[in-house]
Parts: C-alpha cells; structure tokens; sequence
C-alpha cells in the first residue's frame, strides 16, 4: 500500500487483514515469552499483499521486473482478485498451496464465514461487483471461479518466485534469531514501529487509534517479501488466534523468476503432482524428515506423511527411524523412476 495512503486511512475488515498504521499492541508478561519470529514465508500472504500492491497502484522499484514480467503473461480474469479488496483490507482467505490444484481446491471451499464477514466490510467502503456477491453469498459458481483465479496468479505471480522468497525470509529469520531478549527484538523490528515496554505502536499523525491486548496470545512476527514499507496487522481479531505482525524483510535487490524443475508428466500421471513432487524433493533434500518433507512442499505434517508412506511401500523410497524422528530417501527403483529409466534387474 501507499505510505501516503495508510496514513490518511485506519479502516479494518471485519475479519481480513487490516492494513493500518495507528496501533497500540499491549503485551503481557505472557506474551513478551511468545514473540517469535517465523521460519518460513507464508505464501498464502504474500499473494494476497502482491495483489493489494497492484490494487494500490504502489510503485516500489524492488517489484519493477516482476511487474513487467506478470503484465507479459497477464490474464484478464485475475483483476476479478482486485474485488476484494479495499485501500485498508486485504482478504486473508486466499489459500496458497506448493500444488496450484490443491490452492485452487483449498481457496473454493474456504469457510464460509470469515469470507463472507470481509466482504461485508468491504461491501461498506463501496458496492460489490457480481463476482464478489456471489462469492459472499456462496454461489458454487463464484467460488470455483475464486480457486481457479487464484491459482492462476499463484503460477505467474508466486511460483516462479518461490526459491528466492523463500531465502529472503529464512535470512531475515536467521537474523533476528541471533537476538535473544525480546525488548531487543522488538526495538530493532522497523524504524516505524516504537517500543516501550508494553507497548508496541505505530506513531503516526490523523489521530486515529486502535488497540489490541494480546492477552496471552504472544506474537507473531513475520517476515514478508511483497508487504508494504511498514508493518501490517493480522489475526488479531479472534480471540484463538496468535496476532500476526507482518513486516517487510530486507531484499537485497529485484525480483528474479527462478524455473524450478518440475516433476515430468509421465511422473506426474503415474504418481499424482504431490506425490511426484514428494519422491523429486526426497531425491534432492533426503534424508529428509517428514517435518522437513512437508515445509518443502509447503502441505501439512499429515499429509507429507501420508505421501512419504504410499511412496515407501511403492517400494520407491525407505524409511529409517531414530526416535521420533522419521527420515525418507529414494530407493534405486526411486531414483531410476527420477531418471525416467528401469533398473537393471540384479
């Protein structure tokens, strides 16, 4: 978003993210033990803070060659996105998977609820579009149409990028990991944002306020590549949840797409693309755990366990267990399949 623009505005979605800049966040003894600061980037914001970036019309010269790059190969129907937005909500429901299919699935059938309160609020800044009524109404049309959008952008706007996101935010967690007390932490996080133990704010000028007590919740802090120069709060309205304090991470110049290598298609037809892509990353990573199989490919524990488990007894991959740790690496048959070849028999 436009810095300009933030600090004319503190609107808040009634269950999106809220972009404002007027904020008191209160910690408890409790909540200063609980900041921690992400490991990894969370994809799902970062396409929804790319597209609040194209909706702002913000013009940060870090994004230039991707925005060139995604006007090239623009489709038309992603401007649907741009409907869900306002200059000071941003829908946290647009759910990014390693697997375009299973974004496009997951963003569908996303609760119905949360969607339907943010598009309520935006519904008060200005008139919906068709396409957004329907999806708050919960026409299956709208919502099919949200997942294949969304997927869409995720492969001309995320996927190519992924890699190096993925670095900028793992250096960033490496170098707050480094300070230890959290007073430290916290007055060193942004130039915009002013500690004073308890209080961390947004000092800016309008005066309008929000606060938030943590109340015991702690607080996220994560490292984002597309947010906005300032910080943005998230999650903080339900009560369960742990607030995020996005905030931008240092880039240390442009954007570059990086072709990752995918799984072939006859891998791809024989295996599922999940399950392609878990035998290509045990390939490259292992032995890998489960824990770090499921961080690569960006799915749950469960499912990367699941995954790991029907490639085993596939006979393409073995398992080895050391405690409670379980660790996977490709068979020969794993790897002669990799290499679209059959083993010699022995």
């Amino acid at each position: 978003m436009d810095s300009d623009l933030a600090e004319q505005s503190c609107g808040r979605g009634v269950s999106g993210a809220t972009i404002t800049f007027v904020l008191r966040i209160f910690f408890g003894t409790d909540d200063l033990d609980r900041i921690r600061v992400a490991e990894r980037p969370d994809m799902s914001m970062e396409l929804s803070l790319s597209v609040h970036g194209l909706v702002s019309g913000r013009c940060d010269p870090r994004f230039l060659d991707w925005r060139n790059r995604l006007r090239a190969s623009w489709n038309p129907r992603t401007a649907l996105l741009f409907d869900l937005y306002t200059p000071t909500a941003i829908p946290e429901f647009l759910a990014v998977r390693r697997d375009p299919g299973a974004t496009e699935s997951a963003t569908a059938e996303a609760p119905p609820e949360p969607l339907r309160d943010h598009l309520r609020s935006v519904g008060g800044v200005r008139q919906l579009s068709a396409f957004a009524r329907g999806v708050a109404a919960g026409d299956q049309r709208a919502r099919k149409l949200l997942g294949n959008v969304t997927a869409d952008y995720q492969t001309r706007a995320i996927d190519p990028y992924r890699r190096q996101i993925e670095t900028i935010v793992t250096t960033e967690h490496g170098r707050r990991r480094r300070i230890t007390e959290p007073d430290q932490v916290l007055g060193s996080l942004h130039p915009a944002l002013s500690w004073r133990r308890p209080v961390l704010s947004f000092p800016l000028a309008g005066g309008c306020r929000h606060d938030i007590r943590l109340d015991g919740r702690g607080l996220l802090l994560q490292p984002c590549v597309f947010g906005p120069r300032r910080p943005v709060i998230a999650r903080f309205e339900d009560p369960r949840q742990q607030p995020v304090l996005l905030y931008p991470a240092r880039i240390g110049g442009p954007l570059q797409p990086e072709v990752e290598p995918t799984p072939s298609r006859t891998l791809t037809a024989l295996l599922g693309h999940t399950r392609a892509a878990a035998l290509e990353a045990i390939a490259a990573h292992g032995p890998c755990s489960t824990k770090d199989l499921a961080a690569v490919l960006d799915i749950s524990t469960a499912s990367a366990s699941e995954h790991a488990t029907v490639l085993a007894e596939s006979g393409l991959t073995s398992k080895d267990r050391t405690g409670r740790t379980v660790t996977h690496r490709p068979t020969p048959l794993g790897r002669a399949l990799l290499a679209g070849r059959v083993p010699e028999a022995e």
